[in-house]
């Protein structure tokens, strides 16, 4: 049975008319197509997956200089084996009830 690498880096976009070209730049700087998309109610989960803790936090701290555009809306390095040890550089999440 496989198991996922241990980090998982997150980040929800928001599907707008720019999204393509956020999509793009993501990419390029993560250097890396994504291991897995969802989109689900106009927001695009985007997941990038590591081994090591290392690679997680180099990809994350070039995707940080993103977190100040309106469509990011998370993003999050989860630590998959130690939970309390994940990070959320921007989380503008709205829980629905």
């Amino acid at each position: 049975m496989s198991r996922l690498p241990p980090f998982d880096l997150v980040v929800w976009v928001k599907m707008t008319e720019d999204f393509l070209e956020l999509r793009d730049e993501l990419v390029g700087l993560a250097v890396a197509e994504p291991d897995e998309s969802t989109d689900d109610q106009g927001m695009v989960g985007l997941h990038w997956r590591f081994e090591t803790h290392v690679e997680a936090e180099n990809v994350a701290a070039a995707l940080v200089a993103l977190r100040a555009r309106p469509e990011i809306v998370l993003l999050r390095l989860s630590n998959l084996e130690n939970p309390s040890a994940s990070f959320t550089f921007k989380g503008v999440r709205h829980v629905r009830n």
